[in-house]
């Protein structure tokens, strides 16, 4: 069998799979669809003593569109991302209902070790900044930790006698791999072999059930295969096993809300001839206060401890290890927002040495059924 034809076979799998839901009798007699569009248009100014290259100025344009499908006992989601400056199929995942509180998903998903990726997903529109954490950077965007996983994911949720409700997610599949100066997730559209094993985990807990306030926990272990392709760095360095681990909440009182995570990163460089071992932690606080119904002002500060040492984050010269950001958000009409942040920004840089710079940006976004 040659190798485009291996790559591709695990492609027709998904699809005979979804032809499989989409046929089931008791899929037809509960089907429901939706689609869901989340456009957005960003403008971006890099100034003052910005390195060279740090980020491109001028506009963005971006549509992400979500797909989503309900029978009885099959579920099936897809989320495709188009920019103008990128194309990517970024979730394609099919579920088969258990039972009343539990799921099990097959195909590619976002990792359940992130707060963040699990709440707001790639809609603009549904965070209230424009920006991510660095904590929570995507792989493509010098993201430190894997954001997509291809395998399984069981999710389990409960609701308590007290009003109150659990949630867990646990998933395992394929890593992502380091090539150049980025991760790259598996993409099942364009399968390689190589990629390593990805553990992730969430457990999170809602003193309302009904309430978006939630405290948790996450975790994940990875095994992140090299490519060292034309980057001399990378020669002697074979793969790079993560362990992460921390706490994120999601508290509201009266019109003030807080999101914030800390993460635990240990990573063990394995190269040819023996191991390097850092670790670091790395954290946000965003704070959001609703001036009105309509207007938020917001902030965030991405901080972190020993990142600035780290082996592992020297080969992503772009991660942002700091930034202190604050920023407005006004729902003009239903379901459209305007969004203005400024910021005072740092990258990784080459040689342990920060690039720091200023950037402005505005967003339009919206979400259409």
């Amino acid at each position: 069998m040659d190798g485009s034809r291996r790559h591709f076979i695990p492609f027709l799998a998904m699809l005979g799979m979804a032809a499989s839901v989409l046929a089931a009798p008791g899929a037809r007699a509960e089907a429901q669809h939706e689609l869901v569009l989340f456009p957005s248009i960003s403008g971006l100014d890099v100034f003052d003593d910005s390195p060279p290259g740090a980020f491109d100025s001028g506009l963005k344009a971006s549509a992400d569109v979500l797909y989503s499908y309900s029978g009885e006992r099959f579920r099936l989601l897809g989320e495709y991302l188009l920019s103008t400056e990128e194309s990517e199929l970024e979730r394609l995942q099919f579920g088969w209902v258990l039972s009343e509180h539990s799921m099990l998903w097959l195909g590619r998903f976002h990792s359940p070790a992130s707060f963040w990726i699990s709440e707001f997903h790639h809609g603009h529109y549904l965070q209230t900044s424009i920006t991510r954490p660095s904590l929570e950077q995507w792989e493509d965007e010098s993201g430190a930790s894997p954001s997509h996983l291809t395998g399984l994911n069981f999710e389990f949720d409960r609701d308590l006698d007290s009003g109150a409700a659990l949630g867990f997610s646990v998933a395992a599949g394929l890593a992502p791999k380091f090539d150049d100066h980025e991760l790259v997730a598996f993409d099942i559209l364009d399968p390689r072999s190589g990629h390593g094993l990805s553990l992730g985990a969430r457990v999170s807990y809602r003193p309302d059930m009904f309430a978006p306030m939630q405290f948790g926990l996450v975790a994940s272990w990875n095994e992140i295969n090299v490519v060292s392709g034309l980057n001399p760095d990378l020669q002697d360095l074979d793969r790079i096993n993560q362990l992460t681990a921390g706490v994120f909440a999601d508290a509201q009182w009266q019109d003030w809300r807080f999101i914030a995570s800390i993460v635990y990163h240990n990573n063990e460089l394995r190269y040819i001839d023996g191991n390097v071992t850092d670790d670091y932690w790395l954290a946000y606080f965003q704070p959001e206060y609703s001036i009105t119904e309509d207007v938020i002002l917001f902030g965030r500060a991405d901080i972190g401890d020993g990142e600035d040492d780290s082996v592992y984050l020297h080969y992503l010269p772009s991660f942002l290890s700091h930034r202190n950001m604050v920023g407005v958000r006004w729902d003009f009409v239903q379901f459209q927002s305007l969004t203005l942040e400024v910021a005072d920004t740092s990258r990784q840089g080459e040689n342990f040495d920060h690039e720091s710079f200023k950037e402005a940006r505005i967003q339009w976004s919206a979400v259409f059924r």
